[in-house]
């Protein structure tokens, strides 16, 4: 059997250009992990690494059964609490302190994945990642009309890019309606230059 792989079957949900568009997401499910604080902590890359560890697992355990997938993109959702009050889409990540920033690291996995076997992947982990398995869940996410474009380069400069689409909204009269979305199409977690780093920015309108 061919080995499923999420962003080539679903292309049009892995593919952005370098100017904004407007686009629809249909549902689809993730392994995903929920955190508190700054990207640049090294908690937050330890998460990364947990969530790989546990979508290894599933495409290991059902492997054996000839449902064989890939491990898809990383991807990110970022939020403030309520208490910050409404801002603009280019201002995510300076209405409030990095370290109150909510956001959702997640996994595309196929639709036959269920939670049935959660509890028999998570006891494969590594135990020094324990404290941090009970955040890990199967999601679900609709997330309808977007605009979204590709951000080449440094997440520093991703403010550009997101004025780009904040400009195309106000122009169109488009009003964001949901959470910051990120796919990461090239893997930052080794470190090293970003200047090679491809981002598709989604936003929900």
């Amino acid at each position: 059997m061919k080995t499923l792989n999420l962003p080539g079957y679903d292309a049009s949900n892995y593919d952005a250009t370098d100017r904004p568009e407007i686009i629809l997401i249909e549902k689809a499910k993730f392994i995903s992990i929920i955190g508190k604080g700054s990207f640049t902590e090294e908690i937050f890359y330890l998460r990364i690494d947990l969530l790989k560890r546990v979508v290894l697992a599933f495409t290991g355990l059902y492997k054996s059964s000839g449902q064989d997938f890939e491990m898809s993109f990383l991807e990110g959702l970022y939020w403030n609490d309520n208490r910050y009050g409404q801002h603009s889409i280019s201002r995510i990540f300076d209405t409030a302190p990095l370290s109150e920033l909510n956001y959702r690291l997640m996994i595309r996995v196929p639709e036959f994945i269920t939670g049935e076997n959660m509890a028999r992947v998570k006891v494969s982990i590594d135990p020094m990642y324990k404290d941090f398995l009970k955040d890990i869940d199967l999601f679900e996410y609709q997330e309808g009309k977007c605009i979204q474009m590709l951000h080449k380069g440094p997440f520093a400069h991703e403010i550009k890019t997101l004025k780009k689409i904040e400009q195309f909204a106000e122009k169109r009269g488009i009003v964001k309606r949901g959470i910051h979305h990120e796919i990461y199409l090239v893997d930052f977690s080794k470190g090293g230059s970003q200047q090679h780093l491809k981002t598709i920015l989604r936003e929900p309108i």
